[in-house]
């Protein structure tokens, strides 16, 4: 996600990008996920940070400017619901600002909301893989190659220039930046994230979520399908309970849900850093690392690609 977002903010720059890819864009880990929500809103507290309204800004600027030159981005802006789990947390979610403060009475019926809940009328949901689809075909149009199945190797310092070699071609170039999600490469060092496992799974039900809801899990429905997410997991550790806990979980929220059978499964790997910040870090001359953004990636990478474009390129 991150390296598609800069990939299509360098497109608009006089200059040469290649973005290397080393799997399928869009068909592996967290970026082949159906679904994925557009909420800034985030947490226990509920409370937005400025990075997460200023990506939730920047989110829909793109897919409007995709969108305009015939791409579909596949984005919906639907608003999400995020419903109180207790009297307590309803109490301090009142007090905030930005959205709009629902009464149990409030919430649609098919939810169960005893306390009431918030909504986020500016958040929504996205496909990914229909957005990396729209950004890629857009950079690509503007000259930007895209270089899929190709893993990059070890980077070398060449004339003043970086080399680096990889298993399509060996490239050249005066500006790098690693956008590794939650993979290693040869040439950075350790990079001090976490890296967190996370699971997602299909429900089929003819009752469908009329909105999407974020909390403990988020779900949201789309075609004949509801899809659920949101647990955390060490990445070698498999937990066979977890489309029953996701279930379940749900199920709190939207009872309805919670005896649907169960269609599909998703695995994705995340990287954080400890204090949950994005890690976007210059190295060196002409060398940048670009990601670490957990659970935010959809949320936030279109303001930092923005942001970083203009600091390589100006």
């Amino acid at each position: 996600m991150a390296g598609c977002h800069l990939a299509f903010e360098l497109s608009k720059f006089p200059a040469e990008v290649t973005l290397i890819e080393q799997g399928r864009i869009g068909r592996q880990g967290a970026s082949s996920l159906p679904v994925a929500l557009i909420n800034p809103y985030r947490g226990r507290s509920g409370r937005a940070s400025e990075l997460d309204l200023a990506g939730l800004a920047s989110f829909w600027r793109v897919a409007e400017e995709l969108r305009q030159h015939g791409y579909e981005p596949g984005t919906t802006r639907s608003g999400v619901l995020r419903i109180a789990s207790n009297r307590r947390q309803a109490n301090s979610w009142q007090k905030l600002s930005g959205v709009r403060w629902l009464e149990s009475q409030e919430v649609p019926a098919i939810y169960n909301a005893p306390y009431g809940g918030f909504m986020v009328e500016q958040g929504g949901w996205v496909m990914p893989n229909r957005l990396l689809g729209a950004l890629v075909a857009a950079a690509r149009q503007r000259g930007v190659r895209i270089l899929e199945n190709c893993r990059a190797g070890q980077l070398e310092t060449h004339t003043g220039t970086y080399r680096i070699a990889n298993s399509c071609e060996s490239l050249e170039a005066d500006l790098v930046v690693f956008c590794v999600g939650a993979d290693d490469h040869p040439s950075l060092a350790p990079l001090g994230v976490e890296r967190v496992a996370g699971d997602m799974i299909g429900l089929s039900s003819k009752a469908l979520l009329p909105l999407p809801i974020a909390g403990a899990v988020y779900g949201a429905s789309r075609g004949e399908q509801t899809f659920v997410g949101g647990n955390h997991r060490p990445i070698h550790q498999e937990d066979p309970s977890a489309p029953e806990k996701l279930r379940n979980a749900l199920g709190w929220f939207a009872p309805h849900l919670k005896r649907a059978p169960q269609t599909n499964r998703w695995t994705g790997v995340r990287a954080r850093q400890a204090d949950r910040t994005p890690l976007l870090e210059q190295l060196g001359p002409g060398l940048w690392v670009f990601g670490a953004l957990a659970g935010r990636g959809f949320l936030c990478s279109a303001h930092l690609s923005r942001q970083l474009a203009g600091k390589l390129l100006v």
